[in-house]
């Protein structure tokens, strides 16, 4: 049977580096928490700012365009909706953790299962921060398609008043005015001032 040696004892700056460890292994979850809180109202913040902007205000536009356009709108949205969905979701896992029981065998120690944590919440975090920010770039290039996109057949207007001609979509038509989106604005033409209207593919180019 062999004796065994005599323990060594810390040195004082081992025993701050333990201590030190350990303060940080306790703080790491409630920080991590505390960046995906941030990182969530942040982003959150920046997709309702896209969508409450009005870049695509409903069905009228996606029409206006040609054909297979419409349909690369709507895949764009629906990409958008499923990664923003997802990344929301990782998000607000990493935020305030995921719904779990501990099972009365395990006997995993506090500060190892906090750490644990803190490893997932990262990941998390990290996955929604990337589909959040590939939903924002799905719904730009949803607005580039939606705006620069090649109009519909027959969607656009060329009026013929006396100072000249007008030509681009009908925005609306109200109290005796038609509203022509054309390339430099928003158009108001008197009704009763039109000589002559016909449906173009494509607007002239001014002269």
């Amino acid at each position: 049977m062999t004796a065994s040696g005599p323990r060594r004892t810390a040195t004082p700056a081992e025993a701050h580096a333990a201590q030190l460890t350990q303060r940080m292994l306790r703080e790491e979850l409630p920080r991590v928490r505390a960046a995906a809180l941030s990182w969530r109202n942040a982003l959150a913040g920046l997709i309702a700012g896209l969508v409450g902007f009005g870049l695509i205000r409903g069905r009228s536009e996606i029409d206006d365009l040609a054909s297979p356009w419409a349909a690369v709108v709507g895949l764009l949205l629906l990409a958008a909706l499923v990664a923003g969905g997802i990344g929301a979701v990782c998000l607000l896992s990493a935020a305030h953790g995921r719904p779990a029981v501990v099972t009365v065998e395990v006997q995993t120690p506090d500060v190892v299962r906090d750490h644990a944590e803190a490893l997932r919440a990262v990941r998390a975090l990290r996955l929604g921060v990337v589909l959040v920010f590939t939903c924002a770039g799905l719904l730009v290039a949803a607005v580039g398609v939606t705006w620069y996109g090649p109009a519909a057949s027959g969607s656009l207007l060329e009026v013929q008043t006396p100072t000249g001609p007008f030509c681009g979509g009908v925005a609306r038509i109200r109290a005796g005015l038609l509203t022509l989106h054309t390339d430099v604005g928003n158009v108001d033409v008197d009704l009763q001032a039109v000589t002559g209207i016909r449906a173009v593919a494509t607007c002239p180019s001014p002269a």
